[in-house]
């Protein structure tokens, strides 16, 4: 699905894989299956059991263990059945065993590998400047029926904001604005000459930050499902308020227009096409599309095909 290869994509908030049940979603072009093994890690295969391609996530755990809801096969964390209920006595075939992916929980977030050997150690690509920041009370998942590779681009164009957004955030921008855009890698920062903090910034292959000011910012993960859809985790961060009970509540109030913004961007993104963007598509940019050309020219020195 044209993914940026041998990275960490963001695609699913912890507390959507339990702690006592596999779960399933479609994340990077695959229907795959999410559980907990023994000692709460997330582990993650294609949702296909390789004795007779049942669901394995309408199945269960059992001692952190997989187990298929069609035969009872129990398969281990990573991977190879070891137990058959039909022939608990005979050997069990090499070929019975799960197609695992890598998969880590980081910065409040489960990720996925998009390549074929994942690293085992080392931090996981990421925002700075988070510390004393919270956001519980403020998550809104949203799905869109685009490529996320649309959505990420309209997160990174400031021009359209008076047009798409003219009753809401729109109302006090205009498009004509100064832009200083500072890219490092994967890094890609921009603000204009309206904004009194850092303005906008992206860390590939999919994560992003508006801020606000500078107690608040706004912070969106773009997770793939696959060539026509993906997912939105909408959070909003902040240190001002930080009484339990209360900053749960301030989270909840500063994110409360976020829904209605994103479903202004919903309607035109969903139009593009194709939904999938890139830099040979035939679209014309101007000078006020650099940072989301920047974006589309890092996929390509990444691999992105």
């Amino acid at each position: 699905m044209n993914l940026v290869p041998n990275q960490w994509y963001a695609v699913l908030d912890p507390d959507q894989v339990p702690s006592d049940r596999p779960v399933g979603f479609r994340r990077l072009g695959e229907d795959l299956v999410f559980w907990r093994d023994r000692e709460g890690a997330v582990r993650v295969a294609v949702d296909r059991c390789p004795h007779r391609a049942a669901a394995l996530s309408i199945g269960s755990v059992e001692g952190g263990e997989l187990v298929c809801p069609f035969h009872g096969f129990r398969y281990a964390v990573d991977g190879p059945c070891v137990h058959v209920p039909a022939h608990p006595d005979r050997a069990i075939s090499p070929k019975l065993r799960l197609d695992t992916r890598a998969v880590r929980e980081a910065h409040d977030l489960v990720w996925l590998w998009s390549g074929p050997d994942a690293p085992d150690e080392g931090p996981i690509p990421f925002l700075d400047r988070m510390e004393g920041f919270v956001w519980r009370g403020s998550q809104h998942v949203v799905a869109w029926p685009v490529h996320y590779t649309r959505a990420v681009e309209n997160q990174l164009d400031y021009a359209h904001l008076p047009f798409v957004h003219a009753t809401t955030i729109g109302r006090f921008t205009t498009p004509d604005v100064a832009m200083e855009v500072t890219v490092e890698g994967r890094r890609i920062s921009y603000k204009s000459d309206k904004n009194p903090v850092d303005g906008i910034q992206f860390v590939g292959p999919n994560v992003w930050r508006l801020w606000l000011s500078d107690t608040l910012f706004n912070f969106l993960a773009f997770a793939p499902v696959d060539d026509e859809q993906m997912v939105y985790y909408l959070r909003t961060y902040q240190r001002r308020v930080t009484a339990p009970g209360l900053s749960w509540l301030a989270c909840k109030l500063a994110s409360a227009l976020n829904p209605t913004i994103l479903a202004q961007d919903e309607r035109v993104v969903s139009t593009q096409r194709p939904k999938r963007s890139s830099l040979d598509n035939g679209e014309v940019y101007v000078k006020s599309d650099r940072p989301l050309i920047e974006y589309l020219m890092w996929r390509e020195r990444s691999g992105a095909s």
